[in-house]
Protein backbone atom coordinates (compact mmCIF):
# COMPACT_ATOMS: atom_id res chain seq x y z
CA UNK A 1 0.00 0.00 0.00
CA UNK A 2 1.07 3.55 -0.81
CA UNK A 3 0.80 6.42 1.83
CA UNK A 4 1.54 10.02 1.31
CA UNK A 5 2.65 12.34 3.60
CA UNK A 6 2.30 16.37 3.47
CA UNK A 7 4.25 19.31 4.63
CA UNK A 8 2.92 22.12 6.67
CA UNK A 9 0.22 23.96 4.47
CA UNK A 10 -0.62 27.01 6.13
CA UNK A 11 -3.95 27.23 4.90
CA UNK A 12 -3.53 26.02 1.23
CA UNK A 13 -5.64 23.14 1.25
CA UNK A 14 -6.13 23.04 -2.40
CA UNK A 15 -3.08 22.78 -3.24
CA UNK A 16 -2.49 19.70 -0.76
CA UNK A 17 -5.20 18.07 -2.57
CA UNK A 18 -3.81 19.24 -6.00
CA UNK A 19 -0.63 17.48 -5.01
CA UNK A 20 -2.10 14.53 -4.14
CA UNK A 21 -4.12 14.26 -7.49
CA UNK A 22 -1.38 14.64 -9.50
CA UNK A 23 0.82 12.33 -7.64
CA UNK A 24 -1.52 9.52 -8.06
CA UNK A 25 -1.80 10.54 -11.51
CA UNK A 26 1.99 11.07 -12.32
CA UNK A 27 3.39 8.04 -10.58
CA UNK A 28 0.53 5.65 -11.72
CA UNK A 29 -0.51 4.68 -7.90
CA UNK A 30 -2.96 4.16 -5.65
CA UNK A 31 -2.86 6.40 -2.75
CA UNK A 32 -4.49 4.12 0.14
CA UNK A 33 -3.82 7.06 3.15
CA UNK A 34 -2.96 10.44 2.87
CA UNK A 35 -1.52 12.29 6.00
CA UNK A 36 -0.56 15.63 7.06
CA UNK A 37 1.59 16.62 9.59
CA UNK A 38 0.00 19.70 11.23
CA UNK A 39 -0.04 23.43 10.81
CA UNK A 40 -3.03 22.29 8.18
CA UNK A 41 -4.30 26.29 9.13
CA UNK A 42 -7.54 24.93 10.25
CA UNK A 43 -9.42 28.25 12.17
CA UNK A 44 -13.09 28.97 11.29
CA UNK A 45 -12.30 32.22 9.89
CA UNK A 46 -9.52 34.78 9.67
CA UNK A 47 -10.47 36.79 12.47
CA UNK A 48 -9.25 33.73 14.75
CA UNK A 49 -5.58 33.91 12.95
CA UNK A 50 -2.83 33.68 15.66
CA UNK A 51 -0.79 36.55 15.10
CA UNK A 52 1.62 34.73 12.40
CA UNK A 53 -0.59 33.63 10.29
CA UNK A 54 -2.24 37.20 10.27
CA UNK A 55 1.30 38.79 9.35
CA UNK A 56 2.05 36.15 6.95
CA UNK A 57 -1.33 36.47 5.35
CA UNK A 58 -0.89 39.26 2.81
CA UNK A 59 2.63 37.62 1.16
CA UNK A 60 0.11 34.25 1.14
CA UNK A 61 -2.73 34.37 -0.43
CA UNK A 62 -3.70 30.91 -0.59
CA UNK A 63 -3.51 31.00 3.15
CA UNK A 64 -7.20 31.37 3.06
CA UNK A 65 -8.08 28.55 0.68
CA UNK A 66 -9.27 27.13 3.83
CA UNK A 67 -11.75 29.52 4.35
CA UNK A 68 -12.79 28.70 0.67
CA UNK A 69 -13.43 24.84 1.56
CA UNK A 70 -15.74 25.94 4.96
CA UNK A 71 -17.96 27.60 2.17
CA UNK A 72 -17.47 26.22 -0.74
CA UNK A 73 -18.73 27.66 -3.90
CA UNK A 74 -20.54 24.80 -6.20
CA UNK A 75 -17.98 24.66 -8.92
CA UNK A 76 -15.41 23.86 -5.78
CA UNK A 77 -17.25 21.83 -4.21
CA UNK A 78 -17.11 19.74 -7.25
CA UNK A 79 -13.55 20.17 -7.93
CA UNK A 80 -13.12 18.88 -4.01
CA UNK A 81 -15.47 15.85 -4.87
CA UNK A 82 -13.80 14.85 -7.69
CA UNK A 83 -10.08 15.11 -6.42
CA UNK A 84 -12.15 12.65 -3.25
CA UNK A 85 -12.83 10.24 -5.92
CA UNK A 86 -9.41 9.40 -6.71
CA UNK A 87 -7.84 10.53 -2.93
CA UNK A 88 -8.83 9.27 0.27
CA UNK A 89 -9.50 12.13 2.88
CA UNK A 90 -6.65 13.77 4.25
CA UNK A 91 -5.77 12.89 8.09
CA UNK A 92 -3.97 15.56 9.80
CA UNK A 93 -2.30 15.98 12.88
CA UNK A 94 -2.39 19.66 15.30
CA UNK A 95 0.17 21.81 14.34
CA UNK A 96 0.93 25.40 16.85
CA UNK A 97 -0.95 27.02 14.16
CA UNK A 98 -4.56 25.87 14.30
CA UNK A 99 -7.04 26.81 16.47
CA UNK A 100 -7.20 24.06 19.02
CA UNK A 101 -10.20 24.80 20.62
CA UNK A 102 -12.23 25.28 17.31
CA UNK A 103 -10.80 21.54 16.89
CA UNK A 104 -11.32 20.53 20.23
CA UNK A 105 -15.36 21.58 20.32
CA UNK A 106 -15.33 19.46 17.07
CA UNK A 107 -14.16 16.39 19.02
CA UNK A 108 -16.46 16.92 22.03
CA UNK A 109 -19.44 17.64 19.68
CA UNK A 110 -19.04 14.59 17.82
CA UNK A 111 -17.31 12.33 20.43
CA UNK A 112 -14.78 10.90 18.18
CA UNK A 113 -10.96 10.68 17.90
CA UNK A 114 -10.99 11.52 14.04
CA UNK A 115 -13.62 14.08 13.02
CA UNK A 116 -14.18 16.04 9.73
CA UNK A 117 -13.01 20.12 9.75
CA UNK A 118 -14.62 20.82 6.34
CA UNK A 119 -18.62 19.87 5.11
CA UNK A 120 -16.82 17.90 2.36
CA UNK A 121 -15.01 15.75 4.57
CA UNK A 122 -11.69 16.71 2.69
CA UNK A 123 -9.25 16.98 5.46
CA UNK A 124 -9.73 14.80 9.07
CA UNK A 125 -8.54 15.82 12.21
CA UNK A 126 -6.86 13.60 14.50
CA UNK A 127 -6.58 14.46 18.18
CA UNK A 128 -3.34 14.10 19.92
CA UNK A 129 -2.31 10.99 21.43
CA UNK A 130 -4.26 8.09 19.25
CA UNK A 131 -3.15 5.43 17.41
CA UNK A 132 -5.20 4.74 14.16
CA UNK A 133 -5.11 1.89 11.89
CA UNK A 134 -4.42 3.45 8.46
CA UNK A 135 -3.40 1.34 5.56
CA UNK A 136 -2.80 -1.64 7.48
CA UNK A 137 -0.61 0.33 9.59
CA UNK A 138 -0.41 1.31 13.39
CA UNK A 139 0.22 5.11 13.24
CA UNK A 140 0.45 7.33 16.33
CA UNK A 141 -0.21 10.90 16.37
CA UNK A 142 1.11 13.83 18.09
CA UNK A 143 0.76 17.50 17.54
CA UNK A 144 1.89 20.58 18.93
CA UNK A 145 5.45 21.37 19.84
CA UNK A 146 7.59 21.67 22.78
CA UNK A 147 8.26 24.94 23.95
CA UNK A 148 7.20 25.07 28.16
CA UNK A 149 4.84 28.00 29.14
CA UNK A 150 4.19 29.07 25.32
CA UNK A 151 2.85 25.68 23.67
CA UNK A 152 4.01 22.08 24.84
CA UNK A 153 3.31 18.67 23.87
CA UNK A 154 -0.54 17.41 25.17
CA UNK A 155 0.95 15.98 28.45
CA UNK A 156 -1.72 13.18 28.69
CA UNK A 157 -1.69 12.74 25.21
CA UNK A 158 2.37 12.48 25.09
CA UNK A 159 1.96 10.08 28.21
CA UNK A 160 -0.26 7.63 26.42
CA UNK A 161 1.95 7.25 23.50
CA UNK A 162 4.94 6.80 26.78
CA UNK A 163 2.78 4.09 27.71
CA UNK A 164 2.84 1.94 24.71
CA UNK A 165 5.27 -1.04 24.15
CA UNK A 166 8.18 -0.87 21.55
CA UNK A 167 7.09 -1.84 18.51
CA UNK A 168 3.41 -1.45 18.99
CA UNK A 169 3.51 1.81 16.85
CA UNK A 170 4.26 1.59 13.07
CA UNK A 171 4.32 4.68 12.36
CA UNK A 172 4.81 8.06 14.35
CA UNK A 173 3.44 11.39 13.40
CA UNK A 174 4.29 14.82 14.95
CA UNK A 175 4.57 18.30 14.22
CA UNK A 176 7.51 18.78 16.12
CA UNK A 177 10.58 17.00 14.99
CA UNK A 178 13.35 15.30 17.81
CA UNK A 179 16.11 17.89 19.37
CA UNK A 180 18.76 18.14 17.06
CA UNK A 181 17.67 17.36 13.83
CA UNK A 182 18.72 21.03 12.54
CA UNK A 183 19.71 24.56 13.24
CA UNK A 184 18.18 27.56 12.76
CA UNK A 185 19.11 30.52 10.99
CA UNK A 186 20.86 32.27 14.51
CA UNK A 187 22.42 28.36 15.03
CA UNK A 188 20.14 27.48 17.51
CA UNK A 189 19.41 23.57 17.53
CA UNK A 190 16.08 22.70 16.98
CA UNK A 191 13.37 19.80 17.79
CA UNK A 192 12.09 18.55 21.14
CA UNK A 193 14.18 16.39 23.41
CA UNK A 194 10.51 14.77 24.37
CA UNK A 195 9.96 13.53 20.83
CA UNK A 196 13.59 12.33 20.59
CA UNK A 197 12.57 10.32 24.21
CA UNK A 198 9.17 9.19 22.50
CA UNK A 199 11.00 7.67 19.35
CA UNK A 200 13.70 5.77 21.37
CA UNK A 201 11.12 4.27 23.40
CA UNK A 202 8.69 3.75 20.78
CA UNK A 203 10.93 2.60 18.03
CA UNK A 204 8.70 2.86 15.32
CA UNK A 205 9.52 1.81 11.95
CA UNK A 206 9.13 5.73 10.20
CA UNK A 207 8.67 9.04 11.88
CA UNK A 208 7.33 11.86 9.88
CA UNK A 209 7.09 15.65 10.72
CA UNK A 210 6.95 19.20 10.20
CA UNK A 211 7.02 22.44 11.29
CA UNK A 212 10.64 23.74 10.57
CA UNK A 213 9.56 24.08 6.62
CA UNK A 214 12.50 22.63 5.19
CA UNK A 215 13.39 18.36 4.36
CA UNK A 216 15.52 16.79 7.11
CA UNK A 217 16.38 13.39 6.84
CA UNK A 218 16.63 10.39 6.96
CA UNK A 219 18.15 10.26 10.55
CA UNK A 220 18.34 7.19 12.36
CA UNK A 221 17.06 6.45 16.20
CA UNK A 222 17.66 2.48 16.50
CA UNK A 223 14.95 0.92 14.10
CA UNK A 224 13.40 4.28 13.08
CA UNK A 225 14.06 6.29 10.51
CA UNK A 226 12.59 9.36 10.78
CA UNK A 227 12.10 12.62 7.93
CA UNK A 228 11.12 16.16 8.02
CA UNK A 229 8.81 17.78 5.39
CA UNK A 230 9.07 20.82 3.59
CA UNK A 231 6.38 23.39 3.71
CA UNK A 232 3.85 22.80 0.99
CA UNK A 233 3.94 26.40 -0.43
CA UNK A 234 5.96 28.64 0.64
CA UNK A 235 4.54 32.48 0.69
CA UNK A 236 5.48 35.17 -1.88
CA UNK A 237 7.60 36.41 0.11
CA UNK A 238 9.32 36.39 3.45
CA UNK A 239 10.45 39.22 5.92
CA UNK A 240 14.67 37.21 5.76
CA UNK A 241 14.97 37.39 1.68
CA UNK A 242 14.71 40.36 -0.71
CA UNK A 243 13.10 39.46 -3.46
CA UNK A 244 9.96 37.47 -3.88
CA UNK A 245 10.78 33.92 -2.99
CA UNK A 246 7.36 32.13 -4.68
CA UNK A 247 6.02 34.31 -6.71
CA UNK A 248 3.31 32.46 -8.71
CA UNK A 249 2.68 30.01 -5.44
CA UNK A 250 3.92 26.49 -6.35
CA UNK A 251 4.47 23.44 -4.33
CA UNK A 252 7.85 23.01 -2.68
CA UNK A 253 9.94 20.02 -3.91
CA UNK A 254 10.28 17.74 -0.43
CA UNK A 255 7.00 18.86 0.86
CA UNK A 256 5.65 15.77 0.33
CA UNK A 257 6.92 12.40 0.84
CA UNK A 258 5.49 8.99 -0.53
CA UNK A 259 5.88 5.57 1.91
CA UNK A 260 5.64 1.83 0.26
CA UNK A 261 4.24 -0.10 3.34
CA UNK A 262 5.37 -3.16 2.00
CA UNK A 263 8.47 -2.62 1.25
CA UNK A 264 9.53 0.00 3.93
CA UNK A 265 10.81 2.72 1.91
CA UNK A 266 10.02 6.60 2.05
CA UNK A 267 11.17 9.26 -0.37
CA UNK A 268 10.76 12.75 -1.34
CA UNK A 269 9.49 14.31 -4.28
CA UNK A 270 10.85 16.64 -5.82
CA UNK A 271 9.52 15.86 -9.65
CA UNK A 272 9.71 18.92 -11.57
CA UNK A 273 5.18 18.33 -12.03
CA UNK A 274 5.06 19.24 -8.57
CA UNK A 275 5.64 22.88 -9.89
CA UNK A 276 1.74 22.48 -11.74
CA UNK A 277 0.05 22.66 -8.76
CA UNK A 278 0.31 26.52 -8.16
CA UNK A 279 -1.53 30.09 -8.43
CA UNK A 280 -3.26 31.64 -5.93
CA UNK A 281 -6.36 30.76 -6.64
CA UNK A 282 -6.12 26.84 -7.43
CA UNK A 283 -8.59 25.31 -10.07
CA UNK A 284 -8.93 22.09 -8.23
CA UNK A 285 -11.95 21.14 -10.93
CA UNK A 286 -9.64 21.93 -13.85
CA UNK A 287 -6.51 20.23 -12.15
CA UNK A 288 -8.14 16.79 -11.22
CA UNK A 289 -10.03 16.91 -14.52
CA UNK A 290 -6.42 16.93 -16.11
CA UNK A 291 -4.90 14.47 -14.39
CA UNK A 292 -8.03 11.90 -14.98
Amino acid sequence: MKIAFLGDVHGCVLHALGAAVVLRRRREIRLDAVIQVGDLGAFPSSGRWDESSRRFGGDHPAQEDFFRLLDPSPALADGVRSALGQIPSVLFVSGNHEDHDWLASLHDKASAEVVPVDPLGAYRHVACGNVVEVAGQRVAFLGLIEVPGKMDLDESAYARLMAAGPGDVDILVTHDGPYGMSHDRRGNVQGSPKLTALLEHLQPRLHVSGHYHHPNGPRHYGRTTSYALAQLVRPKSTRWEPEPVNPEQRVTAGSVGLLDTETGDFAYVRDDWLADVRGDALDLAGLVAAHS
